[in-house]
């Protein structure tokens, strides 16, 4: 976004916030009922003048496109001219490929296959992990010799 879009926009809310607190200054010291502030404030702040969309004129959308059709009717003048439809040969359409089929003993053979991974699979997760050989544990502590 563009800085001054930006910096428009948030004078935009500064001024309305502005007017939102001049309304409530005008209010006074008396104290009226909620709902009646809240009317009054919304009556007022619909009553302040806003910012309205711009909206071109039938003429300036129309000058605008002149002038948009005269740019590319430029630009197509300066870009280099292409060959003549006659000139130039068709371009033929890449053969489509033979979709590949897989023969039924070769489906068998992918199925027995598939079949013996699952078989071994199913095997390993039933047989119980092997066991690891534990080393002896060696005690630290000196042994006391008796006395003779």
């Amino acid at each position: 976004m563009d800085t001054t879009k930006i910096l428009t926009a948030l004078r935009a809310e500064r001024d309305q916030i502005d007017r939102a607190i001049a309304v409530l200054e005008s209010l006074g010291e008396t104290a009226p009922t909620k709902s009646a502030t809240m009317a009054t404030i919304a009556s007022r702040i619909k009553a302040t003048p806003r910012a309205k969309k711009r909206m071109r004129s039938a003429a300036a959308r129309k000058k605008m496109s002149d002038a948009a059709k005269k740019r590319w009717a430029a630009k197509r003048k300066t870009a280099k001219p292409k060959a003549d439809a006659k000139q130039v040969a068709p371009i033929k359409a890449a053969p489509k490929k033979a979709k590949r089929v897989v023969s039924p003993e070769s489906r068998k053979k992918m199925a027995a296959a598939q079949q013996k991974r699952w078989t071994a699979k199913r095997k390993a997760a039933k047989a119980p992990a092997p066991k690891k050989p534990v080393a002896p544990v060696v005690s630290t502590v000196a042994k006391e010799v008796p006395k003779a």
